[in-house]
């Protein structure tokens, strides 16, 4: 089947509050039922004590996708670190240990819209959501100061290959992110992108 898709003129959001929250009892998703949990039972909750942020994104009146934003740091003291993470320190001339980040604490596309699905209708989603991301990130540097966006990508859902698509670098060296991948008991991989452009990303194919 074709899919459908999105353009930014077809997507809106809006930030959860209690106003709207009625609104999230339709969402669903059959691929991680994790994420669909936290945004139905606790992210009004973190909202209200400011401990993070949920963006409501609609498709007419269909909420197809949310993401859940926080502040972060970018440690650049990882054991067996990305190389790329160096090159933050010759930014400055301050021994730094970490560099200011936005976290994408929770990103989740329902099921019609997750072009994984050989089901689902539309595609697309998931790059306007980013872009959403990127757009807010831009704003936060010019106020307080950020430098990259940080996650813990999935690694069941295969949420790890869709974040190298969009720029992100992993957290770790490939040695380290092999053996992450490899281990049943780690959930998720955590990955990097530089708002700036300016620190490289490795598009490697993992496995």
């Amino acid at each position: 089947m074709t899919k459908i898709q999105l353009k930014p003129e077809d997507i809106r959001f809006e930030k959860l509050t209690g106003e709207n929250s009625h609104k999230i009892a339709t969402f669903s998703s059959s691929v991680s039922k994790e994420l669909d949990a936290f945004l139905k039972e606790k992210a009004l909750r973190e909202h209200s004590i400011n401990f993070s942020k949920t963006y409501l994104f609609f498709h007419g009146d269909v909420l197809a996708g949310y993401v859940t934003l926080l502040t972060d740091k970018q440690s650049l003291k990882i054991e067996k670190g990305n190389p790329f993470l160096v090159q933050f320190k010759d930014k400055t001339e301050e021994p730094y240990m970490s560099v200011p980040a936005l976290k994408i604490g929770r990103m989740c596309v329902s099921d019609n819209y997750n072009s994984q699905l050989e089901t689902s209708e539309y595609h697309g989603l998931g790059r306007l959501m980013f872009a959403s991301v990127l757009n807010n990130a831009s704003e936060l540097k010019n106020t307080v100061g950020c430098r990259v966006i940080t996650t813990h990508a999935k690694k069941n859902t295969g949420a790890y290959k869709w974040y190298l698509k969009m720029g992100f670098c992993f957290s770790h060296n490939d040695e380290k992110t092999k053996d992450l991948l490899a281990k049943e008991d780690v959930e998720a991989i955590p990955m990097f992108y530089d708002i700036n452009r300016t620190v490289g990303n490795d598009p490697k194919a993992y496995k």
